[in-house]
């Protein structure tokens, strides 16, 4: 499905055809409980809040303004409903899984041992820095369109980015430095 049949779906269900609403969540369920999952440590919590933003899409399809792209919209209801239902239920987070580190000059041992440490940094960081790092490196967004789903500014997303790099190089180096005495 394209960005045409995206909007092709909503206007099929904006006229009452609800069956149409099953193609938006074959093709997007997975990316959202994705997402959501990034973020959400539990996975039941991670499959509750996937269908309360698939439940969220369905009761505001009426508010989508064609043209804005579906996607960025629906990540945005994601991004939303997750940072709302974390402070609700006080919801433990989880770090992405990152790969950033990888040298082709270092062996496996080496690397393991720096996805530990940029593991437990990113156990540091609140569910928004999460958010950006998982939209910006895991699900490689672009500024503008992170821009578009978090309701943040190019340059204050930047910024942000900015600091966490710096936070998490801070947190290895403390991690390594405690390490070895």
């Amino acid at each position: 499905m394209e960005n045409v049949s995206d909007l092709l779906c909503v206007q099929r269900v904006k006229a009452g055809d609800i069956q149409a609403f099953t193609l938006i969540v074959e093709k997007y369920g997975e990316m959202v409980f994705t997402i959501v999952r990034k973020i959400v440590e539990n996975r039941e919590d991670a499959e509750d809040i996937t269908q309360e933003v698939f439940i969220k899409v369905f009761k505001s399809l009426d508010k989508f303004r064609e043209e804005s792209e579906f996607a960025t919209w629906l990540y945005r209801i994601a991004y939303n409903t997750t940072i709302s239902e974390l402070r609700k239920k006080k919801l433990y987070y989880v770090p992405v899984e990152d790969n950033l580190l990888v040298d082709n000059n270092i062996d496996e041992e080496e690397i393991e041992i720096k996805l530990q440490y940029l593991e437990k940094a990113l156990k540091k960081l609140s569910p928004d820095e999460i958010f950006l790092v998982t939209l910006h490196y895991m699900d490689e967004q672009s500024i503008e369109n992170i821009s578009k789903i978090s309701d943040l500014s190019v340059s204050n997303i930047k910024v942000k980015l900015h600091r966490i790099r710096k936070k998490l190089a801070i947190e290895i180096s403390k991690l390594r430095n405690d390490e070895r005495g």
